[in-house]
């Protein structure tokens, strides 16, 4: 037997008559992707490149099951849309992988303008968007509960060959089984028992109309992680009962920052729930964990102990849809880490179009096809990159494997830009993880380095390049306007000099992502940080999503930010502000700013006509965040050579 490094995860498993070729199980995302209710060419072609990179089952994200249950756009799935959904399944077992789909209803949380019928939920209410929610009846639990089985048939129909019940994350099935919201005082509320009669009304219904030989798979939150909520004990209960509906359960949990994690949450953060359902020894079917599973090795050591039977991954399948390729071929070193920076949600919540921090090519391939920096170009050039952060390393490294001489400059005695120093905080494992693979690429790849080298028009001249890649960086903006900040130091400073923050008080001037940032990586060191912040609102440039995390974040490790707060002056112990007319004074041992970036646009300029192709990239194109670096600098390379 080939001896890989991970025997477990790559086990098949038996699911009636399938066969999943290993335990890896790329979870339902990428929910917006359609025009007039068909699913676009983008969405089909990204499905197919998660089966393309070696996942074993591949999962399309929501479809809600019936009008009333949409908080998005809907999938319409219409027997004229049949063929592209078809599709759909086709495109993920031409690459031997299973093809599910997950079927939702929103219940309580819907948006009404993607509705035609009021909402309905357990109970009267009004939801987090003002509209006025009706109790259900038992007519409307048997009209949703056939709307399941029949949206479970027709997708069969349609060639998959499983479907996800969803019934974690705050949607219809986990609000009847949350004692915090379900009050009713019927027989569908109260008692577990009367909580979870319709949840399993709904998978008795399926059952029944699609027969023995269909698999049907559970989401299932594991806990409500909230006082008086449901326990992991609750959901043993209900799946001891549920499992003769369903063919295997993956568990993730209630909660924004438990699902949708950032880097500041622990990995395998859902873990625990589903290790303590396979050792209650009350569950036969296979038990699956979701939740910043971040590697190969995380996943073998998570089956391997028998903590679940099997890993579904979401991002970390975005940044590198061929992690299970090269986990098998024991390539773990190639695999891209995901950041957890949650841009995939927000940018799929807000621009409808996924965005992958790391992984340029993600929801494009329809536009590009297949190719990736691994295909070489049709004409081969001479490339000088100028500096060495991220986007000058992508650009090197993807330069390079398309076949071009590649000579990558550093001014400084090492490679990483900003983030060899970023990657120093106490909280971005997930940072450090991705600097040191770009490092790796770097080595891997073999462009010629060359550090303490500035490039100049000289250089330039001597070396004849054919293309030069200007990834010069950008420099902090100083506010000039507030008296004395020549005594404050910018808060990059803290990273590169661990004695940079020096006492125990802390005041950062700028309630950016950068300064929040900061003064969680210094809060969780011990000291005490007041951030203060001119706008009405704090890290305005982080998703929404992302800022959840921020905010639980600065609440554990005690952070205040202070907003509405216009800076005067930073004198002899401390910081004068005004905030609602008042004169204030922040006390502090040292004053940190993060007033923003400013692209280091000179070298561009000077560069400028040196040689045939001059192009900008990364912070020097427009200062930004890791995305735009990463972005940049892989098509200013792509596109090098496709003469």
């Amino acid at each position: 037997m080939y001896p890989s490094s991970y025997p477990h995860l790559f086990q098949p498993l038996r699911l009636k008559g399938l066969i999943m070729k290993n335990r890896i199980m790329s979870a339902p995302n990428m929910l917006f992707h359609t025009v007039d209710g068909r699913p676009t060419q983008y969405y089909i072609s990204y499905l197919e490149h998660k089966a393309r990179g070696g996942a074993g089952l591949v999962t399309l994200g929501e479809i809600v099951v019936c009008d009333g249950g949409n908080h998005t756009p809907a999938m319409e799935w219409t027997w004229d849309n049949l063929p592209l959904l078809a599709e759909m399944a086709a495109v993920i077992h031409e690459h031997g992988a299973l093809a599910a789909v997950e079927l939702t209803h929103g219940g309580m949380k819907p948006n009404p303008k993607y509705n035609t019928v009021p909402l309905i939920g357990p109970v009267d209410c009004g939801n987090h968007l003002g509209a006025k929610v009706r109790a259900m009846t038992a007519e409307d639990m048997e009209h949703v509960a056939n709307a399941f089985a029949e949206a479970a048939a027709f997708w069969y129909h349609a060639g998959f060959d499983a479907v996800l019940i969803h019934a974690a994350h705050g949607w219809l099935l986990p609000q009847f089984l949350s004692p915090l919201i379900n009050r009713r005082t019927d027989e569908y509320g109260g008692s577990l028992e009367n909580r979870m009669r319709f949840p399993l009304l709904v998978l008795r219904r399926i059952r029944e109309r699609v027969g023995d030989r269909k698999v049907v798979m559970l989401r299932l939150s594991g806990s409500e992680r909230a006082p008086e909520g449901f326990t992991t004990a609750d959901i043993v209960a209900f799946l001891e009962k549920a499992q003769q509906y369903v063919d295997l359960a993956e568990i993730s949990a209630e909660g924004v920052t438990n699902f949708f994690a950032t880097t500041y949450a622990p990995w395998g953060q859902n873990v625990d729930l589903a290790a303590t359902i396979k050792a209650a020894g009350k569950i036969k079917i296979p038990v699956f964990t979701v939740g910043s599973i971040v590697s190969p090795k995380q996943a073998e050591e998570i089956i391997a102990a028998g903590k679940a039977d099997g890993v579904s991954m979401s991002r970390a399948l975005l940044a590198d849809p061929f992690l299970p390729k090269k986990a098998a071929l024991d390539r773990a070193d190639e695999i891209v880490p995901c950041l957890r920076c949650l841009n995939c949600t927000d940018s799929d919540n807000v621009r409808r179009h996924l965005v992958c921090s790391v992984n340029p090519l993600i929801g494009r391939e329809a536009r590009l096809g297949f190719a990736d920096t691994m295909g070489k170009a049709n004409r081969r050039l001479k490339v000088l990159v100028a500096g060495g952060g991220p986007a000058g390393m992508q650009a090197a490294i993807t330069a390079k494997r398309r076949g071009h001489t590649v000579i990558l400059c550093e001014r400084s005695d090492s490679l990483g830009g900003l983030l060899k120093y970023l990657a120093r905080d106490s909280l971005k494992k997930d940072l450090h993880r991705f600097t040191d693979y770009l490092l790796r690429q770097v080595a891997a790849v073999g462009p010629e380095v060359r550090l303490h080298t500035d490039v100049s028009r000289e250089l330039v001249a001597a070396e004849q390049p054919d293309a030069v890649i200007v990834a010069a960086g950008s420099q902090p903006l100083v506010p000039e306007t507030i008296r004395g900040i020549e005594k404050a130091k910018h808060v990059t400073s803290v990273y590169q000099d661990p004695e940079g923050a020096g006492g125990k008080k802390i005041v950062i001037i700028g309630g950016g992502l950068a300064g929040v940032e900061t003064g969680l990586h210094l809060a969780n060191l011990g000291k005490k940080v007041v951030v203060l912040e001119m706008q009405p609102d704090y890290a305005a440039d982080a998703g929404p999503v992302y800022r959840f995390g921020l905010q639980a974040k600065a609440e554990e490790v005690g952070l205040v930010i202070i907003t509405g707060a216009r800076c005067l002056e930073v004198a002899a112990g401390g910081v004068r502000y005004t905030k609602d007319g008042r004169e204030e004074e922040a006390e502090c041992d040292t004053v940190l700013y993060a007033t923003g970036m400013v692209s280091n646009t000179e070298p561009y300029f000077t560069l400028a006509g040196s040689a045939p192709f001059v192009i900008p990239v990364g912070d020097c194109l427009q200062a930004g965040k890791i995305d735009g670096a990463i972005h940049s600098g892989y098509f200013a390379a792509l596109d090098l050579g496709m003469l």
